[in-house]
């Protein structure tokens, strides 16, 4: 069985941009519940569940007393850390 691969292994692979990763940053920023989100590539994250998978993120996402310039961060670490789907 092969093991699925991190956004960040895939951006180190060349097969991720760091634009695709800032416009899934923003759509989860704009819309927690948006769509899955697709990658040029064709691999596929819940955004959603990428974040309530990672512990961090998670918790700080959901504080009422940070804005969102504090909570990017988190985003973008649950974002690097989660295994994408391929379509």
């Amino acid at each position: 069985m092969t093991e699925k691969l991190t956004i960040l292994a895939l951006c180190d692979l060349g097969l991720i941009t760091d634009a695709e990763v800032e416009a899934a940053i923003a759509a989860f920023m704009a819309d927690p519940m948006a769509l899955p989100y697709t990658f040029k590539e064709g691999y596929r994250l819940n955004l959603g569940k990428a974040i309530r998978r990672h512990p961090g993120a998670n918790d700080f996402v959901h504080r009422s007393d940070a804005g969102p310039q504090l909570k990017r961060p988190f985003v973008r670490a649950a974002i690097l850390q989660a295994r994408p789907e391929r379509e």
